[in-house]
Parts: structure tokens; C-alpha cells; sequence
């Protein structure tokens, strides 16, 4: 259960972060999530940026490492 956008841009991310390095993973952000998802609507525009606000966490703490 929860929200389908979310879930749909969750899974995006996943396929998208294969096989690339962490310098390419920090140009994925919410609205090229959005793009490849065909452009979400703004009352669900949300979904792509928590997924990529989780992104940027994860790569923020790649970076402290």
C-alpha cells in the first residue's frame, strides 16, 4: 500500500541508479524523475522529490565516508 506516485518513482530510482557511478547518480533529481515518468501532475509533482531528497541523503552520506 501507500501512495502509487511515490512507489512508481521509488522503483524508477532503483532502475535508473544501476550501473552508475555516484557522480552520475547526483544529476538524477525530481524533475527528471518526473520526465520519465511522462510528467507527473503538481499534486503529485512530490513523489519525485522525496525520492530524490532520498537520493541526495544517500549521497550525501557516500560523500562523509
Amino acid at each position: 500500500q501507500g501512495c502509487t506516485t511515490a512507489i512508481a518513482c521509488a522503483s524508477l530510482l532503483t532502475v535508473e541508479l544501476q550501473n552508475k557511478t555516484v557522480a552520475e547518480a547526483a544529476h538524477i533529481n525530481a524533475e527528471y524523475l518526473s520526465k520519465q515518468l511522462g510528467g507527473l501532475p503538481p499534486a503529485t509533482q512530490h513523489a519525485a522529490q522525496l525520492a530524490a531528497d532520498a537520493l541526495a541523503q544517500l549521497l550525501a552520506k557516500l560523500k562523509a565516508r
